[in-house]
């Protein structure tokens, strides 16, 4: 993951030599859905966060970090998860103020569950993408919202995904 992190750094600070880079954060309500073997799923609610700059007029390099929680599932006492990820993402306009995109990446993500006071977690990294939707406010603020499969593999969660909704802000 330090390589992932040390890749956003660098392209971040070689964009900013190669176009008047905007950088930009944000901050979205996720609602991530865990499915398992067994045809049962999980949907875990928290945040995610982004940083990301651009680096031409149609790609951002991008960090996501987030984390979501489960107390409400009757099968566990209590379900977490945590993700980060670097993505490039690729931009369609669409009209003057918004955007179509689709981006692609690795996650790293760890998942917890308790039942009967046991902690069992398994943390997994993978290829991910995404597609969503920007539309611009004002100069320095967007709404945005996107669908992440972060993972599809075998194992006890197969497959991992969010919706997320949100506010990016530019400075």
């Amino acid at each position: 993951m330090k390589r992932i992190l040390t890749a956003i750094l660098l392209a971040t600070s070689w964009s900013a030599g190669v176009t008047q880079a905007d950088t930009y954060i944000a901050i979205e309500g996720s609602r991530m859905e865990v499915a398992n073997n067994n045809n049962n799923s999980l949907e875990p609610s928290g945040l995610r966060f982004r940083l990301g700059s651009r680096v031409s007029d149609f790609f951002d390099v991008e960090g996501h970090f987030g984390f979501t929680s489960d107390d409400e599932n009757p099968a566990f006492e209590e379900f977490n998860s945590n993700f980060m990820g670097a993505y490039l993402k690729g931009y369609i306009p669409v009209g003057q103020r918004s955007a179509l995109f689709g981006m692609g990446g690795f996650t790293r993500v760890k998942l917890s569950q308790t039942f009967n006071d046991r902690e069992i977690s398994d943390a997994r990294t993978g290829f991910s993408w995404g597609f969503g939707m920007e539309t611009q406010l004002s100069e320095r603020v967007d709404i945005t919202a996107d669908y992440m499969q972060y993972l599809s593999d075998e194992g006890l969660f197969e497959d991992i995904s969010a919706i997320n909704f949100g506010v990016k802000l530019y400075f």
